[in-house]
């Protein structure tokens, strides 16, 4: 005689289209402040290398070592605008948008819109950003 055993994980309610949407939103937001510290950290990196070094053995290990930062924050700027594209769509299939009616920069441009709507919006409004297409 065999039971069927339920899973003792309890399983996650749907996620509202609304909070989807959202999520996805603030994913993006935070993929273009991360961008822009990588910039940064890039810029400053860049900067440190063309400064000279006292002696020739400092010269070489300051510019490794700048070398692997710089090497380092461009592969993170690469990784990052792979995931930006990634909820890019999140939030577009949040919003009922197939991509083969959307360009990928049509897309930016409405998460662009969108995020510069909901940065405006008061916190305690509580209402959901709506991407207009």
């Amino acid at each position: 005689m065999s039971k069927s055993t339920k899973n003792p994980l309890a399983t996650r309610p749907p996620v509202d289209a609304l909070q989807y949407e959202k999520l996805a939103l603030s994913a993006f937001d935070l993929c273009d402040r991360q961008l822009s510290q990588l910039n940064t950290l890039t810029t400053l990196a860049a900067s440190i290398c063309r400064i000279p070094a006292i002696t020739s053995d400092e010269r070489h290990r300051r510019q490794t070592m700048l070398e692997l930062l710089v090497d380092t924050a461009e592969q993170y700027q690469r990784e990052l605008e792979c995931d930006r594209e990634l909820y890019q769509v999140i939030a577009l299939d949040a919003k009922g948008v197939p991509q083969s009616r959307i360009t990928a920069s049509r897309a930016t441009r409405l998460l662009a819109e969108a995020s510069q709507i909901a940065q405006q919006e008061p916190e305690s409004s509580g209402s959901a950003v709506t991407l207009q297409h």
